[in-house]
């Protein structure tokens, strides 16, 4: 319901707003009384008009809110050992109802009273020959002790091995609940980097705060950032118990939204905090960290990564690792000082890069690593602001910085806006987005522009035109043509993806007209495990909401197909891609297989025989095409499918352009072995040109120029 959204919307913007004012104002000495301020006020009411409309129009959420407060026993916020519970449960209802629980996760454990607490066991399956060795350090409250070492064993890692050593403690209750409750962990009697040196066996040291808990896959996460040699420590998003960011500034602790961009990209930092972070084990016999004690110090992380730091080696935020801090007043949270930049470059595009499911997303996202290889800072912005779960994660692993809809169009705009004057470069794909962000350039005048085509659109509409006969999507065409070379015309460089699409932009008059192409890498197999006798069926791959797709498929299986299985039967056919629509789907059959969105495809293009892409219309480099070369698999395509490419008919592809000659050259291609072999074999070095190297040094030369002009 549309009122559900505005109670949303204004919850969260009220209930950020009371967090941010109250936590930040503690962390500046300020009392608990504070809370009661009059500059609250006006919030408070705000928050309680919310809470009535939420009454009034029945929003379950509120009341599952307000229900799981009374139902459960304890809380992440109060000492059951020191508290009673109905001074927890009104303190709970009262800080709900004005806001202060809003942003906190359900998932966030309570703090049991000690009866419970030992009565619990924890058992970790110890390697002896760990991966990861675990460090708990702080100090040793049994409450947070618990939840630290249960979220250990229930998240560590399902990734690698790993061993955890905790320390003897004063505390009689401690002690007893180590020794008793938990099996599997190594307990050492000094808590010094020592001892650590002379007993923990992984290659890896990850430093865990006893006063926090570790959210599922932080730790191989971590460990997946320190396959970069230049790196010699990565650290985890450090958020508060209420749901908030923790950052330092000096000696005050600021609370943020943990949601914004800013909070959301890996970056390199100066330093980092005193616990939850991961370095490799070598490191250590090079620190001077002898007078560290591993349960009293505040500023391990501070030491260690300085320490790094002046042995060149990175420090390195990854806010996908998350943990959960119960205590902050030992706690020196991340402090997010970047490094100075370089050059930075924005990319903009529909969406995130999907690059498992479409070409166009392959590509750029491949630009992306080469671009951030050669040592440029990357933006992405995707021009429907969505944030997607999967793929994001995968462009923050890469290095990216993304921005997204936060909290709305509006917002990431500004956001935008706000860093404009630290982007070099905007590098623009496709027309439309072009004109939809060329605001950008009229804002800072030296920022340089680079229009990436993609495809030329109103040639592939020009073609699909004259295929269907279709007046309007000719006069289409014709109007994205003038779109396109206009900014074409306006842009520094203008990105063509084939030769015969520079010559196309060349011969309407624009000018600096560069290519950067499709990048592919071989992954043909083994010559005894490519055999020909051992594979069997045709294949073709596409993502079904690009129109020559569906006209591709259609021809296929209603025209070309009947040919071919009237000289062989048993011949099957699989349509691999993303979104079949109806139309593809109403196509199968016992020969006809569609198994929709597949993530990993490589078995498919090394158990079939041939590749077939009837494709009667589209624009630039076909990625499909250099996908089914990338592994060898001979090909059955058009002119149109095998354009810019550089393929010979008969040499490295078979070509055909009609449905009785794509037929025969299917039948020819599948019931020859020499045929095939020669084919495939040649194959092999029409991809050497794509490759990421060479694209690499393409683009080295591409944006020493755009420096040369800066």
């Amino acid at each position: 319901m549309k009122i559900y959204r505005w109670i949303d919307k204004y919850n969260y913007k009220v209930s950020i707003k009371i967090t941010k004012r109250y936590y930040t104002g503690i962390s500046k000495r300020k009392t608990k009384l504070y809370s009661l301020s009059p500059s609250f006020w006006g919030d408070y009411l705000l928050r309680l008009l919310l809470v009535f409309a939420s009454v009034i129009f029945v929003k379950k959420s509120a009341f599952k809110g307000f229900y799981n407060i009374i139902s459960r026993k304890f809380s992440p916020f109060f000492s059951s050992d020191t508290n009673p519970i109905i001074y927890i449960k009104t303190r709970d209802l009262i800080s709900a109802l004005f806001g202060y629980r809003y942003f906190v996760d359900e998932a966030t454990p309570d703090l049991l009273d000690r009866k419970t607490i030992l009565a619990e066991k924890i058992v970790f399956q110890r390697s002896e020959e760990p991966f990861i060795s675990v460090i708990v350090t702080g100090n040793y409250r049994l409450d947070y002790l618990y939840n630290c070492l249960k979220s250990l064993s229930d998240h560590i890692s399902e990734k690698h091995t790993f061993e955890v050593i905790v320390f003897k403690n004063q505390d009689h209750h401690v002690n007893s609940f180590l020794n008793n409750n938990v099996k599997g962990i190594i307990l050492l009697e000094t808590a010094s980097f020592a001892s650590i040196l002379e007993n923990a066996k992984g290659n890896l040291i990850y430093i865990q705060s006893s006063e926090a808990i570790i959210k599922k896959n932080s730790v191989e996460l971590l460990a997946e950032v320190l396959k970069n040699e230049e790196v010699g420590c990565a650290g985890a998003k450090h958020l508060y118990r209420n749901g908030l960011l923790i950052r330092t500034e000096g000696n005050t602790i600021f609370y943020e939204d943990s949601n914004h961009p800013e909070f959301n990209s890996q970056r390199e930092i100066t330093h980092y905090a005193s616990a939850n972070f991961i370095f490799h084990r070598d490191h250590l016999s090079n620190l001077n960290l002898s007078d560290i004690n591993l349960l009293s110090s505040v500023n391990i992380g501070d030491q260690i990564g300085q320490s790094l730091a002046g042995k060149n080696k990175k420090v390195i935020y990854q806010p996908l690792a998350e943990v959960v801090c119960y205590n902050i007043q030992q706690l020196k949270a991340q402090a997010l000082i970047e490094k100075p930049a370089q050059k930075t470059i924005l990319f903009i595009d529909d969406v995130i890069p999907t690059p498992d499911q479409d070409s166009g997303s392959n590509r750029i996202f491949k630009i992306m690593q080469l671009v951030k290889a050669l040592g440029f800072h990357v933006i992405f912005l995707p021009a429907n602001g969505e944030k997607k779960p999967r793929y994001f994660d995968q462009m923050i692993l890469e290095g990216f910085e993304v921005l997204y809809r936060f909290p709305n169009m509006r917002g990431m705009i500004k956001i935008l806006e706000g860093k404009l004057q630290d982007i070099d470069a905007v590098w623009l794909c496709k027309p439309h987005n072009n004109e939809q962000f060329k605001f950008l350039f009229e804002q800072k005048k030296d920022l340089f522009w680079i229009y990436d085509t993609i495809d030329l659109h109103f040639l592939r509409l020009q073609r699909e035109g004259d295929l269907s006969g279709d007046q309007s999507v000719i006069q289409e065409a014709n109007d994205i043509k003038h779109v396109e070379l206009n900014i074409a015309k306006l842009a520094n460089i203008t990105l063509a993806i084939t030769r015969d699409e520079k010559e196309i932009l060349e011969n309407e008059g624009i000018k600096n007209v560069e290519i950067i192409p499709n990048i592919h890498e071989i992954k043909i197999l083994t010559e005894a495990a490519g055999s020909f006798s051992l594979r069997s069926g045709l294949l073709f791959i596409g993502g079904y909401l690009h129109k020559p797709n569906i006209d591709a498929v259609q021809w296929l299986v209603k025209e070309i197909m009947p040919l071919v299985w009237a000289a062989d039967p048993r011949i099957t056919l699989t349509l691999l891609g993303s979104n079949p629509t109806d139309e593809i789907l109403a196509l199968r059959s016992d020969r006809v297989i569609v198994p929709g969105y597949i993530h990993d495809v490589s078995a498919y293009f090394h158990s079939n025989r041939v590749f077939v892409s009837p494709l009667r219309f589209g624009a630039g480099m076909k990625g499909k095409i250099g996908q089914s070369l990338e592994y060898g698999l001979p090909i059955v395509s058009t002119d149109i499918g095998v354009e810019g490419i550089g393929l010979t008919n008969g040499h490295d592809v078979m070509v055909a352009n009609d449905t009785k000659d794509f037929a025969e050259k299917i039948i020819q291609l599948y019931n020859s072995p020499d045929l095939w072999n020669n084919i495939r074999n040649n194959s092999i070095n029409a991809l050497k040109t794509y490759t990421p190297e060479v694209i690499k040094q393409q683009l080295e030369e591409l944006l020493r120029n755009l420096s040369n002009k800066k």
